[in-house]
């Protein structure tokens, strides 16, 4: 039996535009870790990026934004997008 393909987790990440840039460059250094999108969505007047994360790389991730919020990069909440969830930017 072929095992299912799993998809990608989208997480949506609040941060300043001026900081998506970076934080591309660094989540791309971990290859195939993650794709940092321009789509945004304001949400109670936050705004967040979407982010794409591989399979089996969310801790990674998560572990990462961590580590980029303590080296002082402006990184809010990181929130994981449900599967009932408009995917839009808003």
């Amino acid at each position: 039996m072929i095992p299912m393909k799993q998809d990608a987790a989208v997480f949506w990440v609040n941060t300043r535009e001026s900081e998506v840039h970076f934080i591309d460059a660094i989540l791309s250094a971990y290859d195939g870790m993650a794709n940092v999108r321009r789509d945004y969505r304001v949400r109670n007047g936050k705004v967040y990026f979407k982010v794409y994360i591989s399979p089996g790389m969310k801790d990674e991730f998560l572990f990462l934004t961590k580590r980029l919020r303590q080296s002082g990069t402006i990184i809010g909440d990181v929130l994981e997008e449900q599967a009932n969830e408009d995917s839009k930017a808003a």
